[in-house]
């Protein structure tokens, strides 16, 4: 249900106030000029006596006196240290006397945590970090730093999983508080929302890599993976060394097929050059930010994919649009993705 006001009263203007008092100069009574001005004859009489009070004539409104809270700053700090300390504390909990020293009501809670810049919100999804990795990143991260590589020479790769039917875009609607299962106030999912696409691809500095789509289902092994990489992705990497330099090198995260000895082999006997990746650090990779883009644009289409076979056909027709300004821009990140990971100390950061 939408707010409703309390009271249809408000606050008399200067303007108003002022032309009260001329009407009561001239004659008129009280009834008369709240008649006139449609106001309550109680707050035509109560203005007309403050200001036959007054010594000189002053239609602004005064200050008034700032409302008395029940908590003093000592016992808001304290509740806020505790909710600080531990987030996930109800705001009922909050309220009980032990946390503040006061026994509050939730609304209260919420304005003294709203005063110190604290309120209570949704938990961002993150991946789980054990110790061990969150040094790992850290020391991975502070090493890249020391070292100012160009980010520009580095081929990011990765698979991806578009799910037909799946529509991950964030949207609002405007609807009453008994609508909600209005068919035009929905956000409709699909029978077929488990059936799958896997798709790879890589880039290197402005120049986007091919797109594969796998076959069977999406599913990747190391035996499909030496062979996209023997047919697409060696050659995109012979042209990125021939543009940028024998520094370029190939990132990959640590999945199975990825680490598997026979592809560890094959790179090598290729002469391909990769980059040590920390473990469980999706937000390191500019190329998990393309995947989205990717999904958003399908997601935006009129029409969505309801089969493999149209999702593969909007596949097709989304990547040629991805521009050489994006990926320089994802590239340009890099720097900002450390420095976030430094100052969280290996946590997760907001990319």
């Amino acid at each position: 249900m939408g707010r409703v006001r309390k009271t249809t009263r408000r606050e008399l203007s200067v303007e108003q106030r002022a032309r009260i008092w001329e009407r009561y100069e001239y004659g008129y009574n009280i009834t008369a000029i709240a008649k006139h001005f449609k106001e309550p004859r109680s707050t035509v009489s109560s203005l007309i006596n403050r200001l036959k009070k007054q010594a000189s004539l002053d239609f602004k409104t005064k200050p008034r006196a700032p409302r008395r809270t029940r908590t003093n700053d000592r016992q808001d700090r304290a509740l806020v240290r505790y909710a600080t300390a531990n987030p996930r504390v109800p705001l009922h909990v909050l309220a009980t006397p032990s946390k503040s020293g006061l026994k509050l009501g939730k609304d209260t809670v919420r304005k003294i945590l709203k005063v110190y810049g604290k309120a209570k919100r949704v938990p961002r999804k993150k991946p789980w970090l054990r110790g061990e990795n969150r040094k790992r990143r850290l020391t991975w991260t502070r090493v890249e730093k020391k070292r100012k590589r160009n980010w520009n020479t580095v081929c990011w790769s990765d698979e991806a999983t578009f799910y037909v039917g799946e529509n991950n875009n964030v949207f609002y609607v405007t609807r009453g508080e008994n609508e909600e299962f209005l068919e035009k106030n929905l956000k409709p999912t699909f029978k077929s929302g488990r059936t799958k696409v896997g798709v790879w691809t890589c880039f290197c500095g402005e120049d986007i890599g091919p797109l594969v789509i796998i076959p069977k289902g999406g599913t990747m092994t190391a035996l499909r993976y030496i062979e996209v990489l023997k047919k697409y992705f060696i050659p995109f990497y012979r042209r990125m060394v021939c543009k940028y330099g024998p520094e370029v090198v190939m990132q990959e995260d640590n999945a199975s097929w990825h680490k598997a000895g026979a592809v560890r082999k094959f790179l090598a006997k290729q002469n391909v050059k990769y980059l040590s990746w920390p473990p469980q650090s999706p937000d390191l990779t500019p190329i998990e930010n393309l995947w989205k883009q990717i999904k958003g644009r399908i997601g935006h289409r009129e029409q969505r994919p309801k089969n493999i076979k149209e999702m593969e056909q909007a596949l097709r027709e989304v990547w040629p649009q991805i521009t050489p300004e994006s990926l320089l821009t994802l590239n340009n990140s890099m720097p900002r993705r450390l420095d976030a990971v430094i100052k969280n100390k290996g946590g997760s950061t907001k990319y």
